[in-house]
């Protein structure tokens, strides 16, 4: 079984406005996210996310609630099919669970190291 320390994996452009590192299994991928100040367009996909804020600040908007300032320490729960976006507030760096896990960022295993 694969073991990986982030300090080892390649950060990357994940997306125009995030930069980070990804593991992932069948079911389920996680990333490690840094994401500058700056606008997150109001988005929902097909899967669930879990969002594990480790440095930083952010508004998050997610539909049906008021909006909420997250800092390290916090977790946000997003089902799949919810709208949300919000702003990075300050620099942040935090962990995203996605089940399943993102086809958009499943490119990166191709740079994993062999194990």
């Amino acid at each position: 079984m694969p073991m990986y320390r982030w300090d080892d994996l390649e950060e990357v452009e994940l997306n125009p406005l995030i930069h980070g590192r990804v593991v992932e299994v069948p079911n389920a991928m996680l990333a490690r996210i840094k994401a500058p100040k700056g606008p997150i367009n109001m988005h929902r996909h097909d899967f669930d996310q879990i969002t594990h804020m480790l440095a930083g600040k952010m508004r998050w908007v997610i539909d049906g609630e008021e909006p909420r300032i997250v800092t390290p320490g916090d977790v946000l729960l997003m089902p799949a099919g919810v709208a949300h976006g919000g702003e990075v507030l300050e620099d942040a760096e935090y962990l995203d669970i996605f089940a399943p896990g993102r086809q958009d960022f499943s490119w990166y295993k191709q740079r994993l190291p062999q194990k």
